[in-house]
């Protein structure tokens, strides 16, 4: 694991007789759900407005996606003028299966965001800004949003299918 990684990943198996159904049509689904995912992880969802904690968007900028070990998404994100880092998507390291996976690859990510060094400190103040910006934002956007992931896959699934 790569220092500063957060990966998480969520089990479709609830969804698997689509995939018997067309394995190819269910991986095309599957990648249009973890781009939604990505998408509500960084942005925030009508389920749950969190979002990751900021100081130049660097750690939005470092997030991708996965269906198995292909890549399907890297998040775009304008970073602020004049930030000290970089984004650093992942572009490897998933694995196979019935499998997404979400990466948020980087340093920031280590540091704890921008969270002051001195006992006592809090966040900075473009997370103070942002209002909805903060701690544990992707553990909650996977346990609010994941019935309505499991629809988009089984959605696009139909819709691929002309069902």
């Amino acid at each position: 694991m790569m220092e500063g990684r957060i990966k998480m990943r969520m089990d479709l198996r609830p969804l698997k007789g689509l995939q018997r159904r067309s394995p190819k049509l269910f991986a095309k689904a599957m990648e249009k759900g973890a781009i939604q995912f990505l998408n509500w992880a960084n942005n925030g969802s009508k389920n749950e407005s969190r979002k990751p904690p900021i100081r130049w968007g660097v750690l939005r900028g470092s997030s991708s996606g996965f269906v198995g070990n292909k890549l399907v998404q890297i998040f775009k994100q304008v970073i602020k003028a004049g930030s000290p880092e970089r984004p650093s998507p992942a572009s490897s390291g998933a694995r196979g299966g019935l499998i997404i996976t979400w990466v948020w690859n980087t340093n920031y990510a280590k540091k704890m965001h921008e969270w002051g060094k001195k006992a006592g400190q809090k966040w900075g103040k473009f997370t103070k800004q942002d209002m909805d910006a903060g701690n544990k934002w992707l553990e909650k956007h996977l346990r609010r949003d994941r019935d309505d992931l499991m629809k988009v896959i089984g959605l696009e699934f139909k819709r691929e299918a002309g069902l």
